[in-house]
């Protein structure tokens, strides 16, 4: 789980104190195709366990306040 944010690519299951201020590349390789290098994976067996994960990455967005949304993200 990945999130584009002021046009840097964060992993949202690292804590954001120790992600890079620079974020993670975009590659590509004839073997992998198009992948976000450094990203994280998890294997799941369960609908409950993909659950869980996307509800922590959602708890780690970055959510910044504009004129229009006070919780844009």
């Amino acid at each position: 789980m990945l999130e584009i944010y002021n046009e840097h690519i964060f992993d949202l299951f690292q804590d954001p104190k120790y992600r890079s201020k620079e974020g993670l590349k975009i590659r590509e390789q004839k073997d992998q195709g198009i992948f976000v290098e450094g990203l994280s994976v998890f294997p799941v067996q369960t609908y409950d366990e993909i659950a869980q994960y996307i509800e922590y990455g959602t708890a780690l967005r970055t959510i910044g306040a504009t004129n229009m949304n006070a919780t844009s993200s």
